[in-house]
């Protein structure tokens, strides 16, 4: 990830926490970056093993409470498959995933483009934040 983009995501990151009265914590930031840095979508044991390169006491509670934090203030995204373990990433723009069944990977699709419109049915008595779509099947390398 280019430097600039990265400050730029950083400090809506602390401009975010800031706005729902939540303290800017190395922690937190060292979590965040990580994440956003990663096109991995890492589970929360990945990221807690990447995070602990870096800060060696922190524990893997509160990596997985800061993810579900970040979730919560929309500034993370869970990524859910079939068989698959939670995972997560930085990325909360509009895109979609394809998961490879065989190896587990999770692969951005930005380049297909869907335009749903919810039900005034479901958008009022749900009030829905996303809509996912997920592909399906084997990547290029299985």
């Amino acid at each position: 990830m280019e430097k600039e983009k990265k400050e730029n995501l950083i400090s809506q990151f602390k401009a975010k926490c800031r706005n729902n009265s939540l303290k800017v914590t190395p922690q937190r930031t060292i979590i965040y970056e990580e994440l956003v840095c990663s096109r991995e979508h890492p589970s929360v044991d990945i990221l807690y093993r990447k995070v602990k390169d870096r800060l060696p006491d922190i524990s893997f509670d509160t990596v997985y409470r800061t993810l579900t934090t970040f979730f919560d203030l929309g500034i993370a995204s869970v990524v859910e498959g079939v068989c698959n373990s939670k995972r997560f990433e930085g990325n909360t723009e509009n895109h979609y995933h394809f998961i490879c069944t065989k190896c587990g990977k999770i692969i951005d699709i930005d380049e297909v483009v869907f335009d749903f419109d919810i039900p005034d049915t479901v958008e009022k008595k749900f009030r829905p934040r996303n809509v996912r779509v997920i592909f399906e099947g084997n990547c290029p390398s299985c």
